[in-house]
């Protein structure tokens, strides 16, 4: 039966025409953003787990800059305890120059009184954005490791000032030339070991960092696999769609048209 006031051709038509635009915007919506699932709407439950892996991933980005801070500042502890070695080195030779005759003990005296202000000068000016770990009030270094609470690493300070520290502050070469090399020993000894430290508080670290890039990059990849689209696939549908979508406009008009037959049939 045909009618000029109901047309189900046409409404058949506009309802799939309007399902096929709708299938178009999604896709170029995920030709545009890159991902196939880019709100709560296209699958909740897997925007809301990868919703969680991106606050993982932004806190891991944060442990990785933390632990570069931790590596700069025991790298400039590093620095210092190298240089205060140095120094040290410098004071055994001035002591063992004051065994020999003929020197005077008070010029290298005045030398040695040289090299233990150096020596408290760059244990004082060895930190990093106001971290020392060189010095007496110096805290322990804590480092995050992990998301979890109990994920951290630490060092402690090793105060190298040359009095309270390696205890120099009381040698006289030219006095005890003996008793100086005994005390410049003990001190080397205190150094070396701040070294060892702090070389094993740095290498764990280096690892620390490199495995939590790994870890970022792994949990990037599964979010991607999650949510990213397949662009070659959106493309390919892409161009169905939009054939369909011709097609559809096409019927619509052919069943638009219709209802005009029923003209032929008055003249």
């Amino acid at each position: 039966m045909s009618s000029i006031n109901t047309n189900p051709g046409s409404m058949s038509a506009l309802r799939l025409l309007t399902m096929t635009q709708k299938s178009l915007a999604q896709v170029q919506d995920q030709l545009s953003s890159g991902l196939k699932v880019n709100n709560a709407q296209d699958a909740p439950a897997t925007f809301v787990i990868a919703q969680g892996m991106r606050g993982d991933i932004g806190a891991l980005n944060a442990i990785r800059e933390g632990i570069d801070f931790g590596i700069a500042t025991n790298s400039m502890a590093v620095a210092g305890a190298t240089a205060i070695s140095d120094q040290l080195t410098t004071l055994k030779e001035l002591a063992t120059q004051a065994k020999n005759d003929g020197l005077d003990g008070t010029v290298l005296q005045a030398q040695v009184t040289q090299v233990l202000a150096q020596i408290d000068t760059i244990a004082g000016t060895s930190a990093f954005n106001g971290v020392n770990l060189l010095t007496a009030t110096a805290a322990t270094l804590t480092v995050p490791t992990g998301l979890a609470a109990t994920d951290v690493i630490s060092t402690s300070n090793t105060d190298l000032t040359s009095a309270s520290g390696l205890s120099l502050g009381a040698i006289d070469v030219s006095a005890d030339a003996d008793a100086a090399l005994t005390a410049i020993a003990a001190a080397e000894t205190i150094v070396g070991n701040a070294l060892v430290a702090f070389g094993n508080f740095g290498n764990r670290l280096d690892s620390q960092g490199e495995f939590t890039t790994l870890l970022t990059d792994t949990m990037k990849e599964g979010l991607g696999t999650l949510v990213d689209a397949d662009m070659a696939e959106v493309s390919a549908q892409l161009t169905a769609i939009q054939t369909k979508e011709q097609l559809n406009i096409q019927s619509l008009s052919i069943a638009n048209s219709a209802p005009q037959s029923i003209l032929a049939l008055f003249r």
